[in-house]
């Protein structure tokens, strides 16, 4: 019996991360049956990445080595952007887990200063309701693909710079959204909704009406909701 204890025993275990705080919470959850029979780890690491990732903005990836031999790595997850929801301001990642943004944390301030509003209720990833926890880690309430697809296209433009945030919503089947931007004391609003401008490259469209209205002064509106057609108004 005891030689059959020993040849389970885990033999040798390492946990790579930047971050003490990340590797003593590792520590805090580890399962300690793992320490004399080291099959357990086969399993067990899949429950202890399910958890952690739950519980914290992290990736968590556990390696065989060999007999007896594995290591852990746990790394703070990166954010992508920040979105202002249910009265507080959160980070998404570019896979789509959501956590609560805390200025300072390792990579949350990687999301930069542009915040993205979402509605409360209504116009959300299935499984987001009133009544879900907004606990731990979870689904993005907002598809991670309508963001990436309008950076993909607009981050370039002078007026995205210029943003200070971006309201979206579903209306009529397709994405609305509103942005308020500002240039050395001057303010704008602009609604934007794609797919109403087929053969034309809107972003460059609003870029000139944009460059040329700093330049000439006042406060505006820039409505590209219309069918071929960008609205000009005062503010």
């Amino acid at each position: 019996m005891r030689d059959y204890k020993y040849w389970f025993t885990l033999s040798d275990y390492r946990v790579e991360s930047r971050s003490p705080i990340l590797e003593r919470r590792l520590w805090d959850v580890f399962p300690k049956r793992c320490l004399t029979f080291w099959p357990y780890m086969l399993k067990d690491s899949e429950g202890m990445k399910e958890f952690l990732e739950r519980d914290m903005p992290v990736t968590v990836d556990t390696e065989m080595r060999g007999l007896g031999k594995f290591t852990t790595k746990i790394e703070w997850l990166s954010a992508w952007v920040k979105v202002d929801w249910r009265g507080k301001i959160w980070c998404i990642s570019r896979d789509g887990r959501m956590w609560l943004f805390q200025r300072g944390r390792q990579n949350d301030d990687n999301a930069g200063r542009l915040v993205w509003k979402i509605p409360d209720e209504g116009n959300t990833e299935d499984g987001i309701t009133a009544e879900t926890p907004m606990t731990g880690v979870f689904k993005s309430p907002i598809s991670t693909e309508v963001i990436a697809s309008f950076l993909d296209e607009f981050r370039g433009c002078k007026w995205y710079e210029a943003a200070d945030d971006i309201t979206w919503e579903r209306r009529a089947g397709m994405d609305l959204f509103f942005l308020r931007l500002s240039h050395k004391g001057q303010k704008f609003e602009l609604y934007l909704q794609r797919g109403k401008y087929s053969g034309h490259d809107v972003g460059a469209e609003i870029d000139e009406l944009f460059t040329r209205l700093i330049s000439e002064g006042g406060n505006y509106i820039i409505d590209a909701t219309y069918e071929g057609k960008i609205v000009l108004r005062k503010l």
